[in-house]
């Protein structure tokens, strides 16, 4: 029988959830502060913790930090329970270690799937770990241990940007006569601004102006809806192959990904990185929850799923590879997926 530590202050949502889980035939403990939280955690070793953030004593972000540093609860999934369902308070959340976080009032049903995916893939790790296989169980959308090779490494953040810092500056020599070039021909291509500005969102849901050149027509967000029955992607994402709004040259510059060129200068601003997760056009209050923990780092030029299809992959997909990035970050996975970006460019595999 797995054994679930609730953690809830309001009495009444404690007895609820208590019903709830007891007649799911799992041991249930409720305990309504933050200190008896981790006393029960310690003692009982739960197998899944929910835990509320706004708790007397200790807050749940305070426990939940606690219970990370404890070795032996190091895989148990901890879900927040949170009337707070503001970005902000989710990306602390994933920050602290939570592997779920769920707004209140909250679905019954929805709830117990949650925990019994957040079980069974603690299952598989423990499982993996015991027979000492390297690889992890495949990606799902519930992740539950919780790698973080470089997200709080301090140095790695920092070496990090000063690399993006030192690559962008150093080529600037070599790209700034070629970005001239493009604009001349972007100009005499077809009427309309040189530079295409769009609102994107970055590292904990802040919005910001990202840079590209342009390769479609004036007015393409104006006819975009005439051609929506040709979406190939899964909404919001909008790819149409041979879009007919896309200009001669831009076709060109697609191809070749020259029209990503300006986002050096985004990377200098500091709103971008060389590798991450590539930044959408629609904003993070559209995103589902899991999809949250791709803000947690910086939006990148480049990124796992540029090299695993490219733009043949659709948002889901996308995300589920951006969380396989900010769980093994490091040196060497950013310097490969450098490299592999520039194979996939050169070939022109994915893009349109």
């Amino acid at each position: 029988m797995h054994r679930v530590l609730v953690v809830e202050d309001d009495p009444i949502i404690s007895l609820q959830l208590e019903m709830l889980l007891t007649n799911r035939g799992y041991a249930t403990r409720c305990v309504g502060n933050g200190f008896t939280a981790l006393e029960a955690a310690e003692s009982w070793q739960p197998d899944v913790v929910l835990l509320d953030i706004m708790l007397p004593g200790l807050s749940g972000f305070d426990v939940l930090e606690r219970i990370r540093e404890n070795d032996a609860l190091v895989l148990t999934p901890v879900i927040l329970v949170s009337a707070l369902g503001d970005i902000h308070e989710k990306t602390r959340g994933f920050e602290c270690g939570a592997d779920d976080y769920i707004v209140k009032p909250f679905n019954s049903a929805d709830l117990c799937l949650r925990l019994e995916a957040h079980l069974r893939r603690r299952s598989q790790i423990a499982a993996a770990q015991a027979s000492q296989r390297v690889e992890m169980p495949s990606l799902s959308p519930l992740l539950v241990k919780r790698q973080r090779s470089g997200i709080f490494r301090r140095s790695y953040q920092v070496t990090k940007r000063l690399f993006d810092l030192t690559v962008c500056l150093l080529t600037l020599p070599l790209t700034l006569p070629l970005m001239l070039l493009i604009a001349g021909l972007v100009k005499l291509d077809s009427p309309g601004p040189v530079i295409f500005k769009q609102q994107r969102t970055g590292m904990g849901g802040r919005r910001f102006t990202m840079y590209k050149f342009r390769t479609m027509l004036q007015n393409a967000d104006e006819i975009k809806e005439a051609y929506a029955h040709l979406n190939q992607l899964t909404w919001p994402d909008f790819k149409i192959p041979d879009d007919p709004r896309v200009t001669p040259l831009g076709k060109i510059l697609r191809k070749t990904s020259l029209d990503e060129l300006p986002q050096i200068f985004n990377v200098i601003k500091g709103d971008m990185s060389l590798v991450g997760p590539r930044p959408t056009s629609f904003a993070a209050d559209t995103y589902e929850l899991w999809q949250t923990e791709r803000l947690e780092v910086r939006p990148g030029l480049t990124g796992l799923w540029q090299i695993n299809g490219r733009a043949d992959t659709d948002f889901r997909e996308r995300t589920e590879l951006d969380i396989e990035y900010i769980e093994r970050q490091s040196w060497a996975l950013d310097l490969n997926i450098l490299f592999s970006t520039a194979a996939a460019v050169l070939t022109g595999r994915g893009s349109y």
